[in-house]
């Protein structure tokens, strides 16, 4: 995939400071920030409302495809890397949609069969309305980049499980941008965010990033996340070397789980965006993916494809406990995530999604021991220890004992009696 570039339009809202929910990690409350699309992509913005647009032709421009995986492929590696079998032992996302706003995503793979949604299908126009909002063809994806998101979401388990998505039986809602979200308004993303809540969607993945805060995306996370939505974001792939070197959006608003990326080995990447707005991280090494085209396979890495697997996460946790709210799924995830180096830190927040830990998280502990979360899995107290005997057990040893010394101390005096009846008792 070719980066895209685009102007950084001139005026920028500035962020309304608003607090930061209960149990998330405290975000520091600076002016606008830079990064870049989270999606592989090294450095986009969305255009200014009014813009030309390009004409949308109705067969793509360049078609992403895949190839076959390799015979010799093993177990896809996620599955260890994210203890998944033990997770699904618990939930495997049965009865939770994911809205993935992206390029589309191709229903046609053998492995999304089943998993897709009808979605919505935004393009961007020159005239006061900004866009039109049609319903997508099954196959429409260009890029491939929403095709593996959804992937790496709930992709159906294969032969071998040689592929497989984090909820592998949740669903996925596609809301496509017909010219990819990195060439759409400020508006019109809002209103694919919005047409996320509408369709009544438990989970919102949002793997993309611009370098500003913009009022009308903020007001739409804001709706999302007042809908009960979890909200997930990519936290961006630039290193935080943009203009401003500070934050993305909508990752580092309030409210959303940002998302950062590490290596196979737990190592954060260089490109990751960084900072105290980081609240979790996956992983976002080279990855096979889901490809568009009906069948096959292709690689990628990045920020977007980490924050995919938390919102996989976020699906098992709301399927195996509906009656959590989003902030309170969000905050099993934070909290029950695995440290990198032991500790909190900017690169990868409180640490590696873990969704086994997430679907077993204990919350606190209080005066009477470890308390559970809600509809989480009880700690039995430690059982008391039963008396060796019972009361008539010990009473019966008791009168043992006693004979049994009555007659030691018999058969000690036996020879002093003895001596003394030859005496006559003198």
């Amino acid at each position: 995939m070719s980066p895209v570039t685009a102007a950084v339009p001139p005026t920028a809202h500035p962020t309304a400071p608003r607090p930061a929910r209960p149990g998330y990690p405290a975000r520091a409350r600076r002016g606008a920030a830079a990064a870049l699309l989270a999606a592989a992509l090294t450095a986009v913005t969305l255009p200014v409302p009014g813009a030309a647009a390009p004409a949308h032709a109705q067969s793509c421009r360049t078609q992403v495809s895949g190839e076959e995986l390799p015979d010799s492929a093993g177990p896809y590696p996620l599955i260890d890397l994210l203890g998944l079998r033990h997770a699904w032992d618990l939930s495997t996302g049965d009865g939770v949609t994911v809205a993935v706003v992206d390029s589309g995503v191709d229903a046609r793979h053998p492995d999304l069969a089943g998993a897709v949604t009808g979605g919505s299908r935004f393009e961007v126009t020159r005239d006061a309305e900004e866009f039109t909002r049609t319903t997508p063809a099954a196959d429409e994806d260009c890029e491939g980049h929403g095709t593996g998101i959804a992937g790496l979401v709930a992709a159906r388990r294969a032969e071998g499980d040689r592929m497989t998505g984090v909820a592998p039986a949740a669903r996925v809602h596609p809301i496509r941008s017909v010219d990819g979200v990195d060439r759409a308004t400020h508006n019109t993303v809002a209103a694919m965010i919005d047409d996320a809540v509408g369709a009544g969607v438990e989970v919102l993945n949002l793997s993309l990033a611009v370098v500003e805060d913009h009022a009308p995306i903020r007001e739409a996370v804001a709706r999302a996340v007042a809908a009960d939505i979890v909200v997930v974001a990519a936290a961006g792939n630039e290193g935080n070397s943009g203009p401003s070197g500070g934050r993305v959006y909508p990752a580092a608003y309030p409210d959303v789980l940002a998302v950062g990326a590490v290596d196979a080995a737990g190592r954060p990447l260089d490109a990751s965006n960084r900072g105290p707005w980081v609240d979790l991280a996956a992983y976002g090494g080279p990855l096979p993916l889901v490809a568009p085209g009906g069948s096959g396979y292709r690689t990628d890495s990045g920020t977007s494809f980490a924050a995919a697997q938390v919102s996989g996460a976020a699906a098992l946790v709301r399927a195996r406990y509906p009656d959590l709210t989003a902030a309170e799924t969000a905050e099993r995830l934070v909290a029950s995530a695995a440290p990198v180096g032991g500790t909190r830190n900017d690169r990868t927040g409180a640490g590696i999604v873990d969704p086994f830990g997430a679907l077993t998280h204990l919350t606190h502990a209080g005066a009477d021991g470890p308390q559970e979360a809600e509809a989480g899995i009880a700690v039995q107290p430690l059982p008391a220890r039963p008396p060796l005997l019972t009361r008539t057990e010990t009473l019966a040893v008791a009168s043992g004992g006693a004979l049994l010394l009555t007659l030691l101390l018999g058969l000690i005096a036996a020879p002093a009696v003895r001596r003394a009846a030859s005496r006559r008792w003198r």
